[in-house]
Parts: C-alpha cells; sequence; structure tokens
C-alpha cells in the first residue's frame, strides 16, 4: 500500500438556536427555532495533517485488533476488530495529557467527547482550564502551533474524585 502523502480533517458544525415551549397540557416542551435568531449557524473546515501521525493511537477508538496500514482504498470492504470498550478513555480529576508523545509536537485538529455523566475540562496552553465540556457534549477545532501534545490536557470539573470517559481524535 502506497504511504500518503496529502492528508486531512474535514469536519462541520451546524447550530440551531431553538427556544423550549412548555404545552398546556404537559410538562413536556417542544422546540422551535428561535424568532429572534431566527437563523441557522454553521460552517466547515479542513486541516491538512502530517501524512504519518507516528502512531495509530492517535485516536482513542484504536483498538488492539486495528491497524490502519491494513486498509485499503475500500475502507468498508476491509475486515477490522474493534474491542468492547474500545474508544473511551477515562479522566479523572487529575490535569493529566490526552495523548502521549513527543512534547514540542504541534496539534493540528483537536476533537474530544465527554461519554461520561460527569462534566470535564480541557486545557490548551498549560495547566489553565479553557473549555468546559459537560456530560454528552464535544469540542473540535483547529489548534495554533502553540498547542501541543504536551498541553492539550483533560481533567474533570469536580475535585470530588469523580471521573468521567471521553473519545478523542488528536492529529497533528
Amino acid at each position: 500500500m502506497a504511504v500518503p502523502n496529502d492528508r486531512r480533517v474535514i469536519f462541520g458544525v451546524h447550530v440551531i438556536p431553538q427556544e423550549a415551549i412548555l404545552r398546556e397540557d404537559s410538562t413536556d416542551a417542544i422546540y422551535k427555532l428561535d424568532a429572534t435568531v431566527a437563523k441557522r449557524f454553521g460552517g466547515k473546515g479542513s486541516v491538512d495533517i502530517t501524512s504519518d501521525q507516528g502512531t495509530d493511537y492517535w485516536t482513542s477508538m484504536m483498538s488492539v485488533g486495528q491497524d490502519w496500514a491494513l486498509f485499503d482504498e475500500t475502507w468498508n470492504g476491509t475486515a477490522s476488530t474493534w474491542d468492547t470498550g474500545a474508544g473511551e478513555v477515562s479522566v479523572n480529576d487529575s490535569l493529566s495529557r490526552i495523548m502521549p508523545g513527543s512534547a514540542t509536537t504541534a496539534v493540528k485538529f483537536l476533537y474530544v467527547k465527554n461519554l461520561g455523566s460527569v462534566e470535564c475540562e480541557l486545557a490548551l496552553e498549560g495547566d489553565e482550564r479553557d473549555i468546559l465540556i459537560p456530560a454528552g457534549a464535544a469540542v473540535a477545532m483547529r489548534t495554533t502551533s502553540t498547542v501541543t501534545l504536551a498541553t492539550a490536557k483533560v481533567a474533570t470539573a469536580t475535585s470530588s474524585g469523580n471521573t468521567t470517559t471521553i473519545e478523542y481524535i488528536i492529529a497533528i
């Protein structure tokens, strides 16, 4: 299989501002487009990444039985093995690196989804927690060269010993 020399991450976001309206006959709410905003927001982007990510562990969805190099041009025609629970990384209240690797390697794209029920926080350039990620929420971004494998860190938002799980993609 030829080594790829042009790799990129393509991503998009779609936001629909909504307001909740309680129905008269119940406590359930229905949602409609917020009339004050009255439009949708969104965007698409792409990030050129290096052709060699160094290891196959640039995504938490990697499993022991998975080898990206064995995929051919028809991904859905190639068998893959995913372990039960693969793709989830446990996070505690100690701010820790998301992915090991060379401390100076710049991160070009970062995606983190909080799969658990406890809020977590993301630090991008040191130990100051920059972004709160509520349970079930995700964040995806292009980053600057100052965000490195050493500075991209995550922890739960509370210091009471709670844990949560995340999935991630870090492209360099």
